[in-house]
């Protein structure tokens, strides 16, 4: 139910129970771990490549307003050609994450690191308000550096180097146990939700609307608070990305009082942080990387709205038939129209035993009335085409824009954010320079990845839509086998058949397949369904978009995604 801490359209930070959450699932993982390597990809992000002993973990810090949090990432990343300052201080100083803990209530974490010459710091992450900050301390909470350096006054925190970290405390009001022993005697004339948000600790806007929609369904507060409280202490945690009031939402705990749409649930609180903050959130807010997610969200949201409009006109086209029958009724019953009636009932033939009522205009003669009704079935059959034509390249362009997202969140380097820029420019979603010459095509080949199955097989699957393409009309040859997941945006995968028609072992087919479930949409899922076919099947069609292929026939299984290490 733990959303972000206001529920304005503009913030999608992660609130303190799912913050809490993610400490407690995160501590046990990395308290221990050696610090191998530390990114800053933008301004307001940093993240730790730890090793525990058994696994490299990826824990993402973002510290930018309106999309703070704290979670493991799968995701790639782009650093910049130079360390920026901050990243650079924490590469010198930290060696070991000894422990990660929350303050009580509040959306700060730190995290304690041993450093060079036996020396102990501090990573303080203020995760909350319009000035999310991380702050390196020293043993004695004297601030060596921080992310955002900021000159506070009297009232607030001094970023500065050398002045030393101090956390306002708040007035901590009721617990959710005491709220509930003094529910009816505090909660009187004021909204229950905003007493909620104003008097208990911890609360949140959503939270507070959850727990209120529920006592006015009929149920008791305080045995609605206990439920609460003892949900959240015992930690009965159901993580989900949902939508409220065309909102997304990062929600901890299950929700039923509230009416949420598009609701996805996942096995631990950060594998729905890096989907959430990962499909929502731009990186930082700055950088090429967040302009072009940007521009491709702002182009999906268009189509999305355009396909609903068309969906809606076609709704409408129904009444095609019947205004054919009506005409066909009129011209049956011409002899008993006369000129100047405004309706005529006749038997209706096309259902036995019913008859039915149809208006005329006065004005004009009985055949040019069912003249009308004919010219009018035209019309709307000359839509119905339009409409469909419309609906076809609306889905085709939706298909494309999410593969193109998703092709951005892929990208791991400049040359691939370059290649998907190129290509947002070819088709009218980016400015193109006039004083540049545009790029050549066939100057280069797309950037192709490749890898080798369990028996051998070699395996290329492309790093966006044009890498897609070139897979298809020139890799893939009639024996090879294609994968590529179901409905939903993802790689083209190819699995090389060097026999010529013999058999593949199912297991190199399985491992393809799931490859194809890693690099796509459906790659923090469980299990996906892939579909397979073989290259003769597949083809691109003359004038399609980027990325688009018909498919004749394919089979489909259902995997665990996989990526490359």
């Amino acid at each position: 139910m733990a959303a972000s801490e206001g529920l304005s359209h503009r913030s999608i930070s992660m609130d303190v129970f799912f913050l809490e959450a993610i400490v407690a699932e995160a501590h046990p993982l990395v308290a221990g771990s050696s610090v191998k390597k530390v990114h800053q990809p933008d301004a307001d992000t940093i993240i730790f490549r730890l090793w525990n002993g058994r696994q490299e973990l990826c824990l993402r810090i973002n510290a930018s307003v309106g999309a703070s949090g704290l979670y493991f990432t799968e995701r790639p990343w782009i650093n910049p050609e130079t360390p920026m300052r901050f990243c650079q201080l924490l590469r010198s100083r930290l060696r070991t994450l000894r422990s990660m803990q929350q303050l009580p209530c509040e959306r700060i974490v730190c995290l304690t690191f041993d450093g060079q010459d036996a020396a102990t710091y501090r990573l303080v992450c203020e995760l909350y308000g319009r000035r999310p900050n991380i702050i390196l301390c020293d043993d004695n909470g004297r601030i060596v550096d921080a992310l955002h350096r900021r000159e506070g006054d009297v009232a607030q925190q001094n970023y500065l180097k050398g002045a030393v970290w101090s956390h306002c405390e708040k007035d901590q009001g009721y617990s959710l146990e005491e709220a509930a022993a003094c529910w009816s005697t505090e909660v009187k004339g004021d909204s229950p939700v905003e007493w909620l948000k104003h008097n208990v600790r911890p609360m949140t806007p959503l939270v507070a609307r959850e727990l209120v929609r529920l006592m006015e369904r009929g149920g008791d507060p305080p045995q609605i608070l206990l439920g609460f409280a003892r949900n959240w202490r015992q930690r009965h945690y159901v993580f989900q990305i949902a939508e409220l009031d065309d909102c997304p939402r990062l929600c901890a705990f299950e929700v039923t009082g509230l009416r949420l749409t598009s609701a996805k649930t996942f096995g631990s609180a950060s594998a729905a942080a890096d989907c959430f903050f990962g499909d929502y959130a731009s990186s930082g807010g700055t950088g090429e990387k967040s302009r072009l997610l940007k521009v491709g969200r702002r182009a999906l949201s268009r189509v999305e709205k355009r396909l609903e409009r068309l969906h809606q006109d076609k709704s409408r086209t129904g009444e095609v038939e019947e205004l054919q029958q009506r005409g066909q009724l009129l011209l049956a019953n011409l002899h008993r129209i006369r000129k100047g009636m405004h309706e005529i009932e006749v038997e209706n033939f096309y259902e036995q035993g019913t008859r039915v009522t149809i208006p005329l205009d006065e004005a004009i003669s009985p055949s040019q009335n069912a003249d009308r009704v004919f010219t009018k079935c035209k019309k709307i059959r000359r839509g119905y085409e339009h409409v469909e034509r419309r609906l076809t390249e609306s889905t085709a362009e939706k298909e494309w824009l999410e593969s193109v997202l998703l092709s951005l969140r892929e990208a791991t380097t400049r040359e691939e954010l370059a290649a998907v820029a190129e290509e947002m420019k070819d088709f009218g979603l980016l400015p193109r320079n006039a004083s540049r010459p545009r790029r050549r095509e066939g100057k280069g080949l797309p950037k192709v990845r490749e890898g080798l199955s369990p028996g051998g097989f070699v395996i290329q699957w492309g790093s966006n839509n044009r890498a897609n393409d070139y897979l298809v009309k020139h890799v893939c040859r009639a024996f090879d086998l294609w994968f590529h997941v179901l409905g939903q945006p993802g790689c083209h995968v190819v699995l090389k058949n060097p026999r010529q028609g013999s058999g593949i072992p199912e297991e190199d087919i399985l491992y393809a397949a799931s490859l194809a479930a890693g690099y796509s949409r459906a790659a923090s899922e469980r299990h996906a369904e892939v579909m397979i076919a073989e290259g003769h099947a597949v083809r691109k069609p003359k004038g399609a978009l980027p990325g688009l292929v018909q498919v004749k026939s394919y089979r489909t299984v259902r995997v665990p995604p996989h990526r490359e290490p």
